[in-house]
């Protein structure tokens, strides 16, 4: 599977106890899909496969944002001391279905951004800021400058993962934001 076809769920952070328990920090909005794995793909910080630790239980630890994990194969603390840093991922197909009008991150980076109106290509979609409220997407101009545009039906008006466009509206007074 190539690494692009792949997203992170969640990072290996430390052991815990002596029996090879070790603590998982989620990088999910879905921290329960742990429950319903039967192992762990395990990769390191260049993408490469390391291996497939299977799964015996899990517990959440909310009031850390933690999730506990043991495995038959994983069985004192210095085999889980090794797993630490190592990052979780599954196959895009593996993720949970969002409602709709949402997206996962991953696919709106890179889509083109047109303006409604005129069809003038804006940019490209370059990242994806997460706020309190709504979120606000980069776009690179043409020129190498970025423009801010949020996430709001007042300035998006629609979103084409596979055709791989963005069409925004109202956003005369952004451009020199």
């Amino acid at each position: 599977m190539k690494g692009d076809d792949l997203v992170e769920v969640g990072k290996v952070i430390a052991p815990h106890g002596v029996k090879g328990e070790f603590k998982v920090f989620p990088l999910t909005d879905f921290p329960d899909r742990f429950e319903s794995m039967d192992e762990l793909n395990l990769y390191d910080g260049k993408g490469r496969f390391i291996k497939a630790v299977p799964i015996s239980s899990v517990r959440f630890r909310p009031d850390k944002g933690e999730v506990m994990i043991t495995s038959p194969k994983i069985c004192d603390r210095d085999e889980a001391e090794s797993l630490r840093g190592l990052l979780i991922k599954v196959s895009k197909d593996q993720r949970r279905d969002l409602p709709e009008g949402e997206y996962w991150i991953d696919d709106l980076i890179g889509l083109s951004v047109i303006d409604e109106g005129s069809g003038e290509t804006i940019g490209t979609l370059c990242d994806v800021m997460v706020t309190g409220g709504s979120d606000v997407y980069t776009v690179k101009r043409p020129d190498g400058r970025n423009m801010m545009i949020p996430a709001v039906g007042e300035y998006v008006s629609s979103v084409d993962i596979a055709s791989g466009v963005l069409k925004v509206k109202n956003i005369e007074g952004l451009r020199d934001l």
